[in-house]
């Protein structure tokens, strides 16, 4: 296979991959929100269409696109990773859902808080197990709470689950951690899986 075969495959490896990850965030993303707007974790200021924004499936497939940066990153860093199996990405996937839901069970912050790393140690353990993993991890930790902050500075939406700070749930910056843990894998999955 000759230098321009190889960079059409590659290039079509990706272009795929965004495009199952923005219809992921558009749909399932969306659908995940909602758990939060109908049991009365979140309000949006202008919702439209089963309590959520105009705006929100747009959000949510651009989010689940900074998965991405996973495999970004295993060229940055030089350190050629294999891709987790498709069973594991799932599996990963199915406890990120499992997080969602625990976001509006009638738990104290601490507790839940403590549950969801539980469920991201476990996510990372089966689907990842990589310092790059770690990274976006951290990465997703800081940088999804910061953005929700942003939006409720706005006026754009709002969390009605306290103790909060900056108007964030303290338990959120852990939800990202199992989203990271999943949607990581995933991307890595799409772009360099068999």
């Amino acid at each position: 296979m000759d230098a321009s075969n190889v960079i059409a495959a590659t290039s079509g490896r990706w272009d795929r991959a965004a495009l199952v990850l923005a219809a992921l965030g558009a749909t399932v993303g969306a659908a995940l929100d909602g758990i939060h707007t109908h049991f009365g974790a979140t309000a949006y200021t202008a919702p439209v269409l089963w309590r959520m924004a105009w705006w929100t499936p747009l959000l949510f497939a651009a989010a689940s696109c900074v998965g991405l940066l996973r495999p970004v990153l295993d060229r940055v860093l030089g350190r050629p990773v294999p891709a987790p199996s498709l069973r594991a990405s799932l599996l990963a996937c199915a406890l990120f859902v499992a997080a969602y839901w625990l976001t509006v069970a009638p738990l104290p912050w601490p507790a839940l808080s403590a549950i969801l790393v539980g469920l991201f140690a476990a996510s990372w353990w089966i689907a990842d197990r990589t310092t790059a993993g770690l990274v976006m991890a951290a990465a997703a930790f800081a940088g999804g709470p910061a953005i929700e902050a942003l939006f409720i500075s706005r006026g754009l939406f709002v969390h009605l689950h306290p103790p909060m700070a900056f108007g964030v749930p303290h338990w959120l910056p852990f939800l990202y951690l199992c989203a990271s843990a999943a949607l990581s894998p995933l991307a890595k999955r799409l772009v360099d899986g068999n």
